[in-house]
């Protein structure tokens, strides 16, 4: 028979934590990691923590109490609070807590099972700098100690139900007793939280109240500007090119005259002059030829013979048409976007504004076809001239039409 128990599972990892160091020696990696360590883990052990194990910048923690395990959590974010006082933002500690309830099994040292597995999901879709936990936790932990709000139900990547989620309140003195006022029950067709997708953390996601305006529209702009470019790259490079233009000269010298005599009718106007030089319109265009050379109008466009002599004295006639990296752009943008939304929910231009796109409904990751269909429709907004972007000026949660037809949305990260 397998070992279990009934155990507080307590999730922590630091925000950002790979853009943090991205650009830091490893001496410097570890120095942060260490004073992590000595800040995050004493609290945490105090207050009845037991370290099950750590990864990379987390700590995965066991209590026997739930409202221990949020008092702790608490504890730990003041400290870092108190750290992070007048430090830059490349500087300070800031991490996500989260805590869930259940019974979990026992192995090696180690714990199993959906509880933990639903603890790190909330931890990825949790705030930094709060302490937010499930309703098993809610339920079982002493109310008056622990002021919190509800967040509202989420629907967690590999979980069948939607859990509903809570946060420490810290306008509310810990330990004062008073409880939050009453409020109303959630609805169940919409969260008050944007969750996002759990493998990839969204804390800006969570605790945003209903009808929020979302990130600034100047931060997504310049997101999709920077998609637009790379993609404008991406469709010369596979294009080859952007040549489209041809030159030709037709020189001013050159004269027809026309006598009446040399009019035609018949299946089209025939006008021939008295050089040689011919003018013909019928059903397939119009044909001009003269003693050099021949000049056509037609269905496919102007041919003309090119002329070798650079410098002579003539007409510049040039023939513009839509170049291949034109033609391949829209297939770019679809493929670029459809596979970096699937993947990350995220495009590259929306990665590095640090903006996620997630389900309007619930806040969760985009599957493959939601990422497909919100690509294609962003192509709709921007052929109606640019109407479709246009429309987040008057949503009131900032969406174009790509968004309300693929029922997405943005946050920030």
């Amino acid at each position: 028979m397998p070992v279990t128990r009934h155990l507080t599972i307590l999730l922590t990892d630091i925000k950002g934590f790979t853009d943090k160091t991205s650009h830091k020696s490893r001496a410097a990696i570890q120095e942060l990691l260490d004073e992590h360590r000595d800040i995050v883990l004493p609290v945490l052990e105090k207050g009845g923590g037991k370290l099950v194990k750590t990864i990379g910048d987390a700590f995965l923690m066991t209590f026997e109490s739930p409202t221990d395990a949020v008092l702790a959590g608490i504890a730990v974010q003041e400290g870092l609070r108190q750290r992070n006082e007048g430090k830059a933002e490349a500087d300070r500690i800031e991490v996500r807590i989260a805590i869930n309830a259940g019974e979990v099994n026992l192995a090696e040292g180690d714990i199993f099972g959906e509880p933990v597995n639903i603890t790190a999901r909330i931890e990825g879709m949790a705030e930094a700098g709060e302490v937010t936990f499930t309703e098993a936790v809610y339920l079982a932990m002493n109310k008056n100690e622990v002021p919190s709000s509800e967040v509202g139900l989420w629907q967690l990547k590999g979980i069948p139900e939607k859990i509903r989620v809570y946060k420490v309140r810290r306008e509310t003195p810990i330990g004062s007793g008073q409880m939050p006022p009453p409020k109303a029950p959630a609805r169940e067709a919409g969260p008050k939280a944007v969750p996002a997708l759990a493998e990839a953390p969204v804390p800006a996601a969570a605790g945003v109240p209903s009808g929020s305006s979302g990130p600034k529209l100047s931060r997504r702009a310049l997101a999709t500007a920077v998609d637009f470019f790379i993609c404008g790259v991406l469709a010369g490079v596979f294009a080859g090119g952007d040549s489209t233009r041809a030159n030709y000269r037709v020189s001013r010298k050159a004269k027809v005259s026309v006598s009446s005599s040399t009019v035609k009718a018949g299946g089209g106007l025939s006008i021939r002059g008295d050089d040689g030089t011919e003018l013909r319109i019928d059903a397939t265009g119009v044909h001009v030829k003269d003693r050099d050379g021949k000049v056509h109008v037609g269905s496919d466009g102007l041919s003309m013979r090119e002329d070798e002599d650079e410098n002579e004295d003539g007409v510049r006639v040039e023939h513009r048409g839509k170049s291949r990296k034109d033609k391949l752009f829209p297939f770019v943008w679809l493929l670029l976007n459809a596979a970096t939304l699937a993947a990350w929910s995220q495009t590259p231009g929306k990665k590095l504004l640090g903006l996620r796109v997630v389900r309007a409904a619930d806040g969760s990751a985009l599957d493959g076809k939601t990422a497909l269909l919100r690509s294609l429709f962003t192509l709709l907004s921007g052929a109606a001239a640019g109407l479709g972007y246009l429309w987040c000026l008057f949503e009131k949660d900032r969406r174009g039409w790509h968004d309300l037809l693929a029922g997405t949305k943005v946050v920030a990260q």
